[in-house]
Formats: C-alpha cells, sequence, structure tokens
C-alpha cells in the first residue's frame, strides 16, 4: 500500500491561483438591443444597484436563436449597441 502523506514524487504541480483570470467587464452605458440574451440576464436578475453583472460573455439573438442576428453578423456586447444594424431593436 503506498503511503500518501509522502507527496514529494508529485511532478509538475501548477498553483491554481495562477491559472485563474478575469473576465473584462462590459461598458454597460451603451443601449443593447432588446433581442440580445445571455446568460448574464438570468444570473443577474434582482441583483442589488452597483453590483457587476456576472456572465460567461457568450451573447444569442432572441430572434434567430443562434450567435448570429437576422442580419447574418455576430451578436455580441459590443455589436449589438449600433443602432444602424437593420435588426437592432429598442424598448
Amino acid at each position: 500500500m503506498t503511503d500518501m502523506t509522502d507527496m514529494t514524487d508529485m511532478t509538475d504541480m501548477t498553483d491554481m491561483t495562477d491559472m485563474t483570470e478575469e473576465l473584462n467587464v462590459l461598458d454597460n452605458t451603451a443601449t443593447r438591443c432588446q433581442q440580445l440574451l445571455s446568460k448574464g440576464l438570468y444570473t443577474n436578475a434582482g441583483m442589488p444597484p452597483g453590483e457587476k453583472a456576472t456572465g460567461d460573455g457568450h451573447f444569442w439573438c432572441g430572434k434567430t436563436q443562434t450567435i448570429y442576428g437576422p442580419d447574418d453578423k455576430l451578436c455580441d456586447a459590443e455589436h449589438c449597441t449600433d443602432a444602424a444594424r437593420s435588426c437592432y431593436e429598442t424598448t
């Protein structure tokens, strides 16, 4: 039976703190298209004012249910604030 208290033979142990990354917080001042959806919309519901939004950065279009809008362009927090897009909707 192997003695588990002796860990000196373990190789290539990585410090887990070096493997973490911070997510960039998006500028929330631009008005996003009403059809832009993300997991953060559901997980952040009811958060107190001033709390930072969380999410994984993955977005999809409510009309197409894909990562592309009806104009065949990518849906994300950057591109779906452009009111010049033919599919852009406001409230």
